[in-house]
């Protein structure tokens, strides 16, 4: 959610190009449905389409909706902002009620000895945000966007994604005990 609202707020720009290039397909439902269908049969080919309909009884929720009223509506951009600032001004009055308020840039004694402070310790801290976003960009979602809904519903590319986000995570934490002691402990 935060990565996705992320990329919405900084992209607002390209809403206006992309409800017009929806506009169509707003209009007329069964235009948005016959795409939809073109697209599924280059996909996957018109043998395995005819299959996978047979297949089915009655159509999905989703289908449904998508034929009564073609695209759902985009949440605006301005949403995206206002969850991203609640999500600050949030953390601010919980750490207030907890007594820990307070400012500060030092991202303590650990992170220090393993990366320094000035400006090594902000480049580190710079190129793991890209790092994150670029990944999360790559693989079409957070960790726990893939591991809390892609998961359950055994959608492959979310395995996958977990999979790896969850391997990789152990590697680093075990490379950072390394750099950080010398060894293993």
């Amino acid at each position: 959610g935060v990565s996705g609202s992320w990329a919405r707020v900084v992209l607002h720009r390209d809403d206006r190009a992309i409800q017009q290039s929806e506009a169509l397909f707003r209009n007329n439902p069964q235009l948005f449905n016959d795409a939809l269908m073109h697209a599924t049969v280059e996909e996957f080919g018109e043998a395995a389409v005819e299959a996978v309909l047979a297949r089915r009884a009655a159509p999905t929720a989703r289908a449904a909706s998508a034929a009564e009223g073609g695209l759902p509506l985009r949440t605006p951009w301005t949403a995206h902002l206002t969850f991203l600032v609640m999500l600050v001004l949030g953390g601010a009055i919980a750490a207030a009620f907890d007594g820990r308020l307070g400012w500060h840039l030092d991202m303590g004694e650990s992170f220090r000895q393993l990366f320094g402070q000035g400006l090594s310790a902000w480049l580190v801290l710079f190129v793991g945000g890209v790092l994150v976003g670029f990944g999360t960009q790559m693989a079409g979602g957070c960790t726990s966007g893939h591991a809390l809904s892609g998961t359950p519903r055994l959608v492959p590319a979310s395995l996958l994604a977990t999979v790896v986000f969850f391997v990789t995570a152990v590697v680093v934490s075990i490379l950072i005990q390394v750099a950080a002691s010398g060894g293993l402990a």
